[in-house]
């Protein structure tokens, strides 16, 4: 039985509540929460967040482009910020990294695949201060986990929206990492 035949099988277990009453009044995300696709964390159950009360937002890396690339290279991005933020009116944005990400370490293993280095293209400066520093590819990716998440959280605030709502204290930005082994958060911003 394969993973799709698991959760299909799973889902025609379950049973409809009597009248399909669905309450729209139990979606009152306060947060929206960016992060990696890694197939190893459940944003959502890995912090404790009860439903409805955080959006979710996943790529590669936890990565916000921001304004400075072209607006068909960010629609998800935006569109997905646009809505949190002016639609569900959430008050925090939380970029969250990971430690041991594939994404940072393709990025600094410069591998083959145009698509994702195109992607990941945001962090070239970065990478390129972290490698003239030195040292093992596990302590160059530690630190770039952290400069990425840095980065996006300064991405956020090129979007005019968010830069104004938190200028009037309407929205607050954070930047974490999660131990992928321990699940311990290190607030980095």
């Amino acid at each position: 039985m394969t993973i799709i035949d698991d959760i299909l099988e799973r889902s025609a277990r379950l049973e409809t509540p009597a009248g399909d009453v669905r309450k729209v009044s139990d979606h009152r995300p306060e947060m929206l929460l960016i992060g990696c696709v890694d197939a190893r964390k459940d944003p959502i159950g890995d912090l404790g967040v009860a439903k409805g009360r955080a959006l979710i937002l996943r790529n590669i890396a936890a990565l916000i482009r921001g304004t400075s690339v072209a607006p068909e290279q960010r629609e998800t991005e935006s569109a997905a910020l646009e809505f949190a933020i002016k639609v569900m009116k959430v008050k925090h944005v939380v970029v969250m990294g990971h430690t041991d990400c594939g994404g940072i370490r393709a990025a600094l293993q410069d591998l083959d695949f145009p698509s994702i280095q195109h992607y990941l293209s945001p962090l070239n400066d970065i990478k390129a201060d972290v490698r003239r520093k030195g040292g093992s590819l596990d302590d160059q990716a530690m630190v770039l986990e952290k400069e990425a998440v840095i980065m996006s959280v300064k991405n956020l605030q090129s979007y005019d929206y968010i830069a104004e709502a938190q200028a009037a204290g309407r929205l607050s930005l954070h930047g974490w990492i999660i131990d992928i082994v321990s699940g311990r958060l290190e607030e980095i911003i």
